[in-house]
């Protein structure tokens, strides 16, 4: 006699029929019961069975929900690869993964009122953009494998199986419809079961109710008993599915798994009724973590209060890590003293959950880090910091050259303004004659600069964010650096132009003849090269110089020079005083990286809403240094990517002159 099939452990069973015929019964979950895996076989272990099965002749009959998909698939080429003959039966529903299976038979038999589901493979995802789209490649992969599964003689086209796969739906299918779809070959008599899968559930889907199979409530069957008792351990598994991440994230508590026990013990406990004891007995004698105004959850969330308590941890972080901030939050010296541990308990207050006073530091942290505002609280600190660290490097290029943004890495083609044509005389009745600008451009495009700053599991912890606060502020500072290096490199480099000429070069009419030290004199030579530059018609630009750019090795006698100081003692007469005056008009730029190519070579530059001289680009919305951060799984830290896209290029020689000076 056949044993009897353990459904509450198994999800499938073998009986021998006697003679060559043996029955599979797949009812439950496919694979491996992630709720009770030390109680469950997995595909690996039914495969191995049907080995021993060769030779012989095999029904498979169905009653699940599906499961892993994974799974599904190596059943279903097992089963295609037996080397005798396989039926398959649906005994009540064969959904997901379990239809997969089904498409195994040679003879595929479905009961009246039983019910067959396809839709595309899915699977719960977290993790950045970029892991987001590979798991949906990867679905979309696997949805590709599984079409050559469902084609059959007689049955739908691989376009509509790959619709099927694809379009997101559930799509069911009663036994008259998969029929006339050619999905199953024999319709065999219904058994009830409309009162077992009336609330069938399982993963996100609900079987509709236009779809439910309506028999006769007189009418027997000698399997009934076995139809209703795999249809209704079913739909138990299905709740103990949905309910399985709600206590494994607590699984560690106490209270936790003594409500999973009793809702185990309990098939009548439903999905809210163990959420619901589940909050309840997590919320006994527990104290507010949170030593704000008592808010209700709804008051929080994203709104005005939340995100002032963020800013205020933010810059109290910083703080304690010794960054200095100007003009912090009013309520950071109220958070100065909290560890990082309070302030996690503190945010997940906020949503409106509370702790047991046992939870241990790791727990804490993991429930933070499960959230949204504990991770934007860490990405705050590290992009305030970055950004101070940025703003705060001195950079004397931002002052003469002009900032830009543009929409992607590919090449930008620059035309100088002094290369716009000359405006023409329109006689009487005139037209007017068509200009444009020259073919000269400049061009250049972005690049990427970055680095990656991690924080472990065990830092927060431990309350050591100090490298974490400060570290990022040196990556802003090294980016600023970098925009300096690249700008004066140009300089320094003296690069051909498109024309073919340097950028400082006799050609371009601003590069002094002969080195000459910095004096009133040389200025004023230089002041006249670049008033006397000309446009393509030859039409003079008066070219007004604005910048004084100097290694540090020069700074203080131009300092001396800029104030006019030394002159107006010596010389005499309002006249030279008055002719002086553009000296000190002009802005003294100092920068060391000069010192490293000449102590002694001078620049001027005009001013960028004149004329174009060196152009620093970003990338659109991006004026500066950025950064973006992600949780990894894999060790459980957390990592920040600061990112600078960045280019410089010198799109015109008419508003910068050079003196190699002596």
């Amino acid at each position: 006699m056949p044993k009897k099939i353990q459904l509450q452990n198994n999800w499938y069973n073998i009986q021998a029929l006697g003679g060559n015929n043996t029955e599979v019964h797949i009812y439950g979950r496919i694979g491996e019961d992630f709720w009770e895996p030390e109680k469950s076989n997995t595909a690996e272990k039914l495969m191995e069975d049907l080995e021993g099965l060769s030779g012989q002749d095999i029904t498979v009959r169905i009653n699940s929900y599906g499961g892993s998909l994974v799974d599904g698939i190596a059943i279903y080429n097992a089963l295609k690869r037996h080397d005798g003959v396989v039926n398959t039966e649906i005994d009540a529903v064969a959904y997901s993964a379990a239809s997969l299976i089904a498409m195994a038979g040679e003879k595929i038999s479905m009961a009246q009122n039983a019910l067959f589901m396809i839709h595309a493979p899915w699977n719960i995802a977290s993790g950045n953009s970029k892991r987001l789209r590979k798991e949906a490649d990867d679905l979309d992969k696997y949805a590709d494998a599984m079409v050559s599964s469902y084609l059959r003689e007689g049955g739908p086209d691989a376009e509509t199986i790959d619709g099927w796969l694809k379009d997101g739906e559930d799509h069911y299918f009663t036994a008259d419809e998969a029929l006339e779809h050619g999905l199953i070959d024999v319709i065999t008599d219904a058994v009830d079961i409309a009162a077992c899968v009336a609330d069938f559930k399982l993963n996100g889907f609900k079987t509709p109710e236009a779809s439910m199979p309506k028999t006769d409530p007189n009418k027997s069957d000698p399997n009934l008993a076995k139809q209703a008792e795999g249809a209704v351990l079913a739909r138990i598994q299905a709740r103990n599915n949905e309910l399985m991440p709600v206590f494994a994230r607590f699984a560690a508590n106490p209270a936790v798994s003594a409500i999973k026990d009793k809702v185990l013990a309990d098939p009548n406990i439903s999905v809210d009724q163990a959420r619901a004891m589940m909050l309840e007995e997590m919320g006994k004698d527990a104290e507010p973590i949170n030593q704000v105004a008592p808010q209700s959850p709804a008051a929080w969330g994203d709104n005005a209060h939340q995100r002032d308590f963020k800013d205020a941890a933010v810059d109290a972080m910083l703080q304690r890590a010794g960054i200095t901030v100007d003009n912090p939050h009013p309520a950071a010296n109220d958070l100065r003293g909290r560890s990082v541990l309070a302030i996690a308990e503190t945010m997940i207050g906020h949503r409106g959950s509370t702790f047991l006073g046992g939870a241990s530091p790791s727990e804490i942290v993991q429930a933070a880090m499960s959230t949204s505002d504990f991770p934007d609280l860490l990405s705050g600190v590290a992009g305030k910091s970055l950004m101070l660290g940025y703003e705060n490097e001195p950079s004397s290029h931002r002052v003469w050259t002009r900032p830009v943004e543009v929409d992607d890495f590919k090449p930008v083609s620059r035309v100088a303004l002094s290369e716009a044509p000359g405006l023409l005389e329109i006689p009487e009745h005139g037209t007017y004659k068509e200009g444009s600008l020259s073919d000269r451009a400049e061009s250049y495009k972005l690049k990427r600069y970055g680095r990656v700053l991690k924080l472990t599991h065990q830092s927060i912890i431990n309350d050591d964010l100090g490298d974490f606060a400060r570290i990022p502020m040196a990556f802003g500072a090294s980016a600023a650096r970098l925009e300096a290096d690249k700008v004066y490199g140009l300089l320094i480099s003296n690069p051909s132009m498109s024309d073919g000429f340097a950028l400082f070069s006799p050609e371009h009419n601003n590069l002094a003849a002969a080195g000459a030290a910095l004096s009133v004199p040389t200025l004023s030579a230089a002041r006249m090269a670049m008033r006397n530059q000309k446009g393509p018609n030859e039409g003079y630009l008066n070219i007004i110089p604005r910048y004084l750019i100097v290694p540090t090795a020069m700074e203080s006698e131009a300092m001396v020079l800029l104030a006019n100081e030394h002159f107006e003692r010596v010389v005499d007469g309002d006249a030279l005083r008055s002719g002086l005056a553009w000296v000190k008009q002009l802005e003294l730029v100092v920068d060391p990286r000069l010192d490293a190519d000449s102590t002694a070579a001078w620049y001027l530059a005009g001013s960028p809403s004149q004329v174009d001289t060196v152009e620093v680009a970003h990338l659109n919305g991006w004026k500066n240094v950025f950064t973006e951060d992600r949780q990894k799984f894999e060790d459980d830290s957390y990592e920040v990517k600061a990112r600078l896209d960045f280019a410089c290029q010198a799109i015109d020689w008419v508003g910068l002159y050079k003196n190699p000076g002596q």
